[in-house]
């Protein structure tokens, strides 16, 4: 039988499956991977799945490592442990890692409830679901066998490839079995002059920590109070041509729904009685402005006391035209800290002042200052802090370290070739 260039070309068709696996094979198996991990998620009514802490975290990864080397030693000529370390299995699988963390950006995590086709399919908690640490068990599966196949044997040439490599492995396998012990807790301090070592974490969970706290003082700094003119019936601000309230200050004049306004005294402090009002700081006390307000289009003018209010004692308006009042804002804050004593097995170890965005590094755990008692405002006599611990983050930060250096390394190499080429 005489073949002819047709007949040739058909039967040199590779067909799917046909051993190598390409880009094909290699991306039914990732989506299979991925609506396997959906299938498990949807079995157990979308709970997802809890992540082992450490000491289980540290043998699944060391196991995990050790599987990967002896499957490249012993097994690396069969069929489908060339395939895992082969590039379309790397695209496959980086695709599809990169799908669901561009998902977990887009969709609200954390919704349990919100939405029943969202948990079933581990949407609603990504990072915690089967499809996620499926497809995330498949990717770090090919990365680890890549970075062994250019590592073993090793040849100098690959040193910038294994550091990318290898630091993005331990980077996502750090950061993922490692988010079970990765903590966020809440810790309450009054100004009662009691020690405190009791934290609490979101699910209302008590923990002893390794350190005590006393708070000896919290303050709070406030911006000046706003003025503002307010609809008594909807509780809205009228801005009218303004794009922004002015802060209150002696001598101030401004222009607001229509109407110039005028501060003629301003105290920042002030308690009242009845009808007048009078400089005080007491606890309790708010900030008031004395203010002359002129209607622009009718020369019509009021004038009197507003105050912002506090915990303690009622804002006070000034009524302008119905339904408008004039009154000043609640002051927010500006800074706020805590003075702190900490407490190592009962002994004074450490004075501080912990501010916002300043945390205190204390037993492993670090300590910020993240709120107080906001309806007592600059009164208030409760710091909120919040300890957290992540024993991961040196592993993590020691992977993003070896893919700084594999990228500076080609850099250097390419530069160093660039120049003899020259």
């Amino acid at each position: 039988m005489i073949q002819t260039s047709e007949n040739i070309k058909v039967e040199g068709v590779a067909k799917l499956w046909d051993y190598p696996w390409k880009y094909a094979e290699s991306f039914i198996i990732a989506i299979e991977i991925l609506v396997a991990g959906i299938i498990v998620e949807a079995s157990t009514g979308g709970q997802g799945i809890s992540i082992p802490g450490i000491p289980i975290n540290i043998y699944i990864i060391c196991g995990f490592a050790v599987i990967l080397l002896a499957l490249h030693i012993k097994y690396r000529e069969l069929p489908a442990v060339q395939w895992i370390s082969s590039i379309p299995a790397a695209i496959s699988a980086i695709s599809i890692y990169a799908f669901l963390v561009l998902l977990l950006g887009f969709i609200p995590q954390d919704t349990h409830g919100s939405s029943k086709w969202l948990d079933y399919t581990g949407l609603s908690h990504v990072k915690s679901s089967w499809p996620f640490v499926l497809v995330q068990f498949y990717f770090l599966t090919s990365l680890g066998m890549v970075a062994l196949r250019r590592a073993i044997p090793f040849k100098k040439k690959n040193i910038g490839f294994l550091l990318n490599h290898v630091g993005l492995w331990l980077t996502i396998l750090a950061a993922g079995l490692g988010s079970a012990d990765l903590r966020r807790l809440s810790i309450n301090l009054l100004e009662d002059g009691k020690m405190n070592n009791i934290a609490v974490s979101q699910n209302g969970d008590m923990f002893r920590m390794p350190f005590t706290l006393k708070l000896l003082d919290f303050e709070v700094v406030q911006y000046n109070p706003k003025i503002a003119v307010v609809n008594a019936e909807t509780s809205t601000y009228n801005m009218g041509n303004a794009k922004s309230l002015p802060f209150a200050a002696q001598g101030l004049e401004t222009d607001l729904a229509n109407w110039n306004i005028k501060v003629q005294q301003y105290l920042p402090d002030a308690m009242y009685s009845g009808s007048s009002l009078y400089v005080s700081d007491t606890i309790g006390s708010c900030p008031a402005a004395y203010v002359v307000a002129t209607n622009k289009t009718t020369g019509e003018s009021v004038k009197g006391w507003i105050a912002s209010g506090s915990y303690l004692i009622n804002p006070i308006y000034l009524v302008l035209k119905q339904p408008d009042v004039l009154t000043l804002t609640m002051p927010e804050p500006k800074k706020y800290s805590s003075k702190i004593v900490v407490y190592e097995d009962s002994v004074k170890f450490d004075t501080i002042t912990l501010e916002v965005n300043k945390p205190y590094s204390v037993k492993g755990w670090k300590i910020y200052q993240t709120g107080f008692d906001e309806s007592k405002g600059k009164w208030s006599t409760l710091s909120v802090l919040e300890a957290v611990t992540d024993p991961w983050l040196p592993v993590v930060y020691f992977g993003i370290i070896l893919l700084l250096a594999g990228a500076l390394y080609l850099f250097w190499i390419g530069k160093n070739k660039n120049e003899r080429t020259i």
